[in-house]
């Protein structure tokens, strides 16, 4: 290893600071880090005025701290271990090695603490020999903090852990230093190095990720889920270098492969808007779509890959502008041999690029303008990666900029039609008028282009006092944005229900005062969700018109395993698959699915990813290493965190593929046909499934969007079946979330948070889905005030249903049962039986035996017992089980029999 190499030049000083920061919040410990030399990188955190305003501030005290530091990082180094010594100034330190290729870079020191005061007279002795008043430095000896030695030991072998985790980071990127050398000499050691490197790192990383996650679902106080939140933020942003390096090094040792789909294109642009409309939120930039509405309804090529160079685009577009907008155009040309050529742009108003740095903007690891660009992440590896992917399937991009101006990226690549009909067609559109209100000057010149483009007639107005204007020009449908929606022009709303009022927001919202004549559109909008207000559809993109056209298979032979913990996911999962015959069981968590493929052969698994037992993730790892009869079983990934790069995720953890929540009928049915073997697979006669000509009705069910729900379930009888399920649970549901937000349990809230948003999704409970979407992402970040501020309006909403489902169920909901009293004997019996299931590890005969209590009158001192022995049972948490039944023993007397 080069000797000149530090730890700056490994570990950016930045992410060195937050760990250093957080250990010390979380343990109240001073800490610092330093390097191989003892001379501090860091800024000092939590130091003690005794240490920073007297110690160090001695220019003999300082430097014999950087003696002490160094020392300190030796022994540790020699030992293997942390180590805890004294400092010259007598105060209890420890140390941790920072290590890259066997060679101490630096040191994590954590420290400041004794076990009791000071003699007062060995601190004025050391204040004369570094020149310091004795009195003063008595007074801050006094101050110093007073730990245990258990405490202590245990802080130190902490601090050990995180300096192994610097260790890891500076390791990597000195292999990475290493490999600039190698690029420069031979570019396919260079890339095949970093492809090797790239694995490296993100094997710790994704235990420090997945570790960090797994903790933030525990009951964990302020500092401790602060402190876990930013290891899971660092964690995050290093993975998405690797994740751009993997790629850069695929392309350059050849291993990328682009494979090529029947995709829509529009499918593409209505998942980037979602994913780039997040990104605007509290910024003055506005995301447009221009559209083409004639564009080939259905193309083949690698949409993946597509997708990605858009959004590396785009999210580049959106970094480098502070305010103006940032335009996405899609268009084509025809092409020769029953091919187009797809015309792709994006434009926007930001700092725009210097003509002298326009040729380096496609080179490997290279942000231009780096001073100025400083605070804006990234690897200097997207547009580099965008290149060679249009390179290999035969695109081209290009650059245009004024510096200070904005910026044009645009590409073109030749696809093959698959279906040329348009994407987006309006029929009889020259009989549609339209008008807009709109203040924004980039909406509206956005809107106006789009509504012409469909064919349709466009009225800008410039204030409500131009709405008389509508009568005169014949206008059905008037544009408005939600900020200037005002009681004026809510109330002409109302007055005037010949007029469909469209309300353009950033979110989808709420109808004011529930109005008929009112839609909500969320922005941006562009010709696909304009053409479908004028159709009068539902707002949620749909790529499939029919269900009927991919139900065409079935596969009675075939046996499927469908794992989650949320029954009404379960419910839909195996309704949706119902038509195609299968034989399909049920797990509640990974546990059982562990025990039944145990004892069954499946052919096909459907895994959630989220479950408070053993997550998705998990499970999967102890089938792949422990069964290896499963090998080459397809384990598919269900999820509502389908973000960008979750699907390269459950691949790297043993995963073959992913379906999105909430489940669409469309890409399960696709699932299943692409994995599950090809002898199971029969074609559908007429036989099988005669089609009914009956069209259906939707019904009208309180604010539900039942034809959105329909969308999503493919079947009239699933939707009900679903329906009831959600209806049956919402009392016990709501009463375990107060519960668990009375109890402060914040992890399992989460959890019931995140099945309550896909659930009422499911059902086209779009608002209510929405609610609890954001409560989620509270619970996630830790945000404690907007889960109080919150939660009670949520439940209101969600209890609110009850009335409203009640009457379209003739069954009510099953009496309680008369619960029997509790009798002496009753409990000893049923914590033997529970003890003994715990001695097994038998899950089911542990929540038998917790059952049971459930049959019995308790009292409000042992319903609290009862919560916190299920909530541990539930979790499979052994020592909370014996804990909860010795604290209830003691309490009530209980004799063991």
């Amino acid at each position: 290893m080069e000797h000149e190499l530090r730890l700056t030049d490994l570990v950016d000083i930045e992410t060195l600071q937050r760990l250093q920061d957080a250990f010390s919040k979380m343990t109240g410990i001073a800490a610092l880090t330093t390097d191989c030399d003892g001379v501090p990188v860091t800024k000092g955190s939590n130091f003690s005025d005794f240490c920073m305003h007297y110690t160090r501030k001695s220019a003999l005290g300082c430097a014999r701290c950087e003696k002490c530091d160094k020392y300190g990082a030796q022994l540790a180094l020699k030992e293997g271990r942390s180590i805890t010594y004294f400092c010259h100034a007598g105060l209890m330190d420890f140390a941790a090695p920072i290590m890259a290729d066997g060679h101490l870079v630096g040191c994590f020191i954590g420290g400041q603490v004794l076990t009791e005061l000071p003699p007062p007279e060995k601190v004025r002795t050391l204040a004369a020999s570094l020149d310091i008043d004795p009195e003063e430095y008595v007074a801050a000896a006094n101050k110093v903090t007073i730990l245990p030695q258990e405490t202590i030991e245990k802080s130190a072998e902490f601090l050990y852990n995180i300096a192994g985790v610097i260790s890891d980071i500076a390791y990597n990127r000195y292999l990475s230093y290493k490999a600039s050398q190698e690029m420069e000499r031979a570019a396919r050691m260079k890339s095949d190095f970093l492809a090797n490197m790239s694995h490296e790192i993100r094997t710790p990383m994704n235990a420090i990720i997945g570790i960090a996650e797994l903790a933030l679902r525990e009951n964990l106080n302020e500092v401790t889920r602060e402190y876990l939140n930013e290891i899971k933020a660092s964690g995050r942003s290093l993975l998405a270098i690797i994740n751009d390096i993997l790629d850069f090094s695929k392309i350059e040792s050849g291993k990328l492969n682009i494979v090529p789909v029947e995709y829509e294109p529009l499918s593409i642009i209505h998942d980037i808007a979602n994913i780039v409309m997040t990104q605007t939120k509290d910024r003055d930039v506005e995301f447009l779509l221009d559209v083409a509405p004639d564009i080939p309804y259905k193309l083949f090529g690698d949409n993946d890959r597509i997708k990605q160079i858009i959004l590396n685009l785009t999210s580049n577009a959106m970094k480098f502008t502070r305010h103006g907008k940032v335009l996405l155009s899609m268009d084509y040309e025809d092409g020769p041999d029953g091919e187009i050529v797809l015309k792709v742009s994006v434009r926007d108003s930001g700092i725009g690029i210097k003509k002298e740095d326009l040729p380096k903007l496609f080179r490997s690891f290279e942000q231009l303008d780096s001073k100025r660009n400083r605070n804006i992440e990234g690897t200097g590896l997207g547009l580099a990666i965008s290149k060679q992917l249009l390179t290999l399937m035969h695109g081209q991009i290009h650059v245009e900029s004024e510096y200070e101006k904005g910026s044009t990226f645009s590409f073109s690549l030749p696809q093959k039609v698959i279906d040329k009909k348009p994407s987006v067609s309006l029929h009889e559109a020259s009989q549609i008028r339209a008008a807009g209100l709109i203040q924004n000057d980039f909406v509206r010149e956005s809107l106006s282009d789009c509504v012409k483009k469909l064919g349709a007639s466009y009225l800008p107005l410039t204030s409500e006092q131009e709405l008389p204007l509508l009568y005169e020009n014949s206008v059905s449908f008037l544009f408005v944005e939600e900020a200037h929606l005002s009681d004026s022009l809510l109330e002409f709303i109302r007055e005037n229900p010949q007029f469909t009022a469209i309300v353009l927001s950033n979110e989808w919202g709420s109808i004011h005062e529930n109005l008929p004549n009112v839609r909500y559109l969320k922005k941006p909008v562009y010709t696909l969700n304009i053409s479908k207000v004028f159709k009068g559809e539902s707002l949620h993109y749909q790529s499939s018109e029919q269900s009927s056209d991919y139900l065409d298979f079935i596969a009675p032979s075939a046996h499927v395993l469908i794992v989650d913990d949320n029954a009404i996911n379960l419910t839909v999962a195996k309704g949706l698959l119902e038509p195609l015959q299968m034989k399909i069981d049920t797990a509640a968590s990974g546990k059982e699915a562990i025990d039944l493929i145990s004892k069954c052969r499946y052919d096909l698994l459907f895994m959630d990813h989220m479950m408070p037992e053993l997550d998705g993730v998990e499970t999967t790892h102890i089938i792949r290493r422990f069964h290896k009869e499963y090998d080459n079983v397809p384990i598919i990934a269900l999820t509502a965190n389908a973000v960008d790069g979750v699907m390269e995720l459950f691949l790297r953890e043993g995963m073959n593929d992913l379906v999105a929540k909430p489940i669409e009928l469309k890409i399960l049915i696709s699932k299943v046909r692409r994995w599950l073997p090809s002898e199971l697979v029969l074609k559908k006669t007429t036989e099988d499934n005669p089609e009914s000509t009956e069209k259906t009705v939707l019904p009208q069910i309180g604010d539900l969007d039942v034809g959105y729900a329909f969308s999503l379930l493919g079947s009239e009888k699933l939707f009900w079946s679903v329906l009831k399920d959600y209806y049956r649970v919402i009392e016990q549901k709501a009463a375990t979330i107060r519960r668990l937000k009375s109890e402060e349990n914040w992890g399992a809230y989460t959890i019931e948070v995140h099945a309550l948003k896909s659930a009422s999704r499911q059902i086209g409970a779009r608002d209510l889905s929405e609610k609890a979407a954001a409560l989620e992402k509270a619970g996630n970040e830790g945000n404690t005030a907007l889960i109080l501020e919150k939660t009670d309006a949520m439940l209101e909403k969600y209890l609110s249903y009850v009335p409203v489902l009640r009457s379209c169920f003739s069954d009510p909901l099953p009496a309680p049962k008369k619960k029997q009293p509790l009798a002496p004997d009753t409990l000893p019996a049923v914590f033997t039986a529970l003890r003994e299931a715990l001695d097994n590890l038998d899950a089911d005969a542990m929540e038998e035996a917790c059952a049971c209590i459930e049959n019995y009158e308790l009292d409000a001192d042992q319903q609290i017992f009862f919560r916190k022995l299920q909530d541990a049972v539930n979790n499979l948490d052994i020592d909370t089980c014996e804990t909860v039944m010795q604290e209830w023993e003691t309490s009530h007397f209980i004799l063991a029999i």
